[in-house]
């Protein structure tokens, strides 16, 4: 007989240790990429030079600047 909360065609519930094998499995996958990521951006020099106006390396803000021209 059947369960009375389940359908027919229901799949059958995850086994407890391999959902939890999964999720340890997607956050491993995601710091590796995060790391990988952050590895990537700091060996890869930037497409373009900098700004005339600034020094290299320097850090540079994200809102607009005003043109004093």
């Amino acid at each position: 007989m059947r369960e009375p909360h389940r359908s027919r065609h229901a799949a059958p519930r995850p086994v407890p240790g391999a959902h939890r094998a999964g999720r340890r499995l997607a956050a491993a996958l995601l710091g590796a990429g995060a790391l990988a990521g952050t590895l990537l951006t700091a060996a890869v020099s930037p497409a373009a030079p900098p700004a005339p106006d600034r020094l290299p390396g320097a850090a540079s803000s994200d809102v607009a600047q005003l043109s004093r021209d």
